[in-house]
């Protein structure tokens, strides 16, 4: 075993590698610079015979001058924090940006990512004048993709209902003194800053159930959500004061038997807005669950004329896996549009896992989300143009499962696994060179 990179100048670190091996390992003396001549053996292996270097001479590089300052893009919401060399020679190279609109001075139209398109699917909810009042949902965690569906159930009650908007840094920040524990994942601290801006906005009620169950979509064995998913509403109303100063509905809640559904919310509702009838209750959700079911299979099909798209043009599809949760910008970081900016297509996990039938897993798959995991990876294991990277936050402790599960699925059919953890830092760095890693070794594949 040869050993490369910086790292291992660390003596303990080698040894730890050695003894986690179980067998001595070489660190040639220069490890640190390995990645450099790698780079220039790959830059040799894809120079064309004849053409002339556009490397700097010697004289250019010994007159070399550049210029660096920061500042923040603010051409939308992610206000990246940008950094710009200006050259000699007037030319400027930025970094920092999510997507190419520093550069271009153009959004990127979002026809090849379904990222973008589900964020406009539930930015499309708006509240509806009411005659009950004003109800609040916080836009964090399942509300990702369950928005939908409470949306439509309250607004037919007659209920004005109000979304907290995109997670940002400042919104995060203005929640972050009520987050009990730093061990948790990233989504889930998020949840503090929209509660924050719902108890500002004068609402009757702000509406966020602990959830035990999702929906069964036929996947796995059973079709739990993970303990933080479904209960993190308990965490917000023991630690969150604001909203002592309104109506905060947490109760538990099911969605996966609609009949038991109907007599649980009703009853739930009854100690908070006396009046409802069952046959309101039964109207609207009904009405939900259609909605709901309407809004799953606009994403389905989005991404396949996404996909058909991409195949007809010959570009790959890459199945950017992960929650609903991280559809959020905040969240995500941009690595969808980083993605798309390699030329590719990106899909999510749960327009494709409804196109696998349910398998075998070496785990026990009672998540719902994890068995669209684990059905997206089936899926690229199926079809030569789609392959698979998988989002983690950090702080998720069910992924420590996932992450091994969705491997062996993927090197099991002969694909590449591509892991991005991502958390509060933006830095997106690493994660470019793991991207670029990818698509290089895919193209050498081929």
């Amino acid at each position: 075993v040869v050993v490369q990179g910086g790292t291992f100048y660390n003596e303990a670190v080698l040894r730890a590698f050695e003894k986690e091996m179980g067998v001595e390992v070489i660190r040639p003396d220069i490890a640190g610079l390995m990645g450099a001549f790698g780079a220039a053996l790959y830059g040799r292996n894809k120079a064309v015979p004849g053409k002339v270097s556009a490397l700097l001479s010697r004289e250019a590089l010994a007159n070399f001058t550049q210029e660096t300052k920061s500042r923040v893009c603010g051409l939308c919401g992610n206000n990246c924090q940008l950094t710009v060399n200006t050259f000699a020679g007037g030319e400027t190279f930025i970094s920092g940006n999510r997507c190419d609109r520093p550069v271009t001075g153009k959004a990127d139209s979002g026809e090849r990512n379904l990222y973008a398109y589900k964020r406009k699917l539930i930015l499309s909810y708006k509240p509806v004048p009411g005659k009950r009042g004003m109800i609040g949902i916080p836009l964090c965690l399942n509300m990702w993709e369950l928005l939908p569906f409470w949306h439509t159930f309250f607004t037919k009650l007659g209920f004005a209902v109000y979304h907290s908007p995109l997670s940002s840094r400042d919104l995060y920040l203005k929640g972050q003194a009520t987050i009990p524990s730093d061990t948790a994942c990233f989504p889930a601290k998020l949840a503090h800053g929209h509660i924050q801006f719902l108890s500002k906005l004068g609402l009757d009620a702000v509406f966020y159930p602990c959830m035990t169950y999702n929906l069964d979509e036929g996947l796995g064995d059973n079709h739990y959500n993970c303990p933080v998913v479904a209960y993190y509403p308990e965490v917000i109303a023991g630690n969150c004061p604001e909203i002592k100063d309104t109506k905060f509905i947490y109760d538990y809640v099911g969605l996966h038997r609609p009949k038991d559904f109907t007599k649980k919310i009703y009853n739930i509702l009854q100690r908070y807005f006396p009046g409802i009838s069952r046959s309101e209750i039964r109207e609207a959700g009904d009405a939900a669950y259609a909605e709901y079911a309407h809004h799953m299979a606009e994403i389905r099909r989005e991404g396949a004329r996404i996909m058909n798209q991409a195949r007809a043009e010959g570009r790959r599809v890459i199945v950017l896996a992960g929650r609903p949760y991280h559809v959020d910008p905040e969240v995500n970081h941009g690595i969808d549009t980083l993605i798309t900016r390699f030329g590719a297509a990106v899909v999510t996990e749960d327009s494709v896992s409804g196109l696998v039938d349910k398998f075998p897993t070496t785990v026990l798959n009672q998540w719902t989300y994890h068995s669209r995991l684990y059905a997206a990876a089936r899926y690229c294991c199926e079809h030569q143009d789609c392959d698979l990277v998988q989002l983690v936050s950090f702080g998720c402790g069910v992924d420590a499962i996932t992450t091994d599960e969705t491997q062996a699925i993927l090197q099991a059919g002969g694909k590449l696994y591509t892991e991005l953890k991502i958390d509060e830092i933006t830095n997106l760095g690493a994660v470019r060179i793991r991207l670029r890693s990818l698509f290089a070794a895919l193209d050498e594949k081929e």
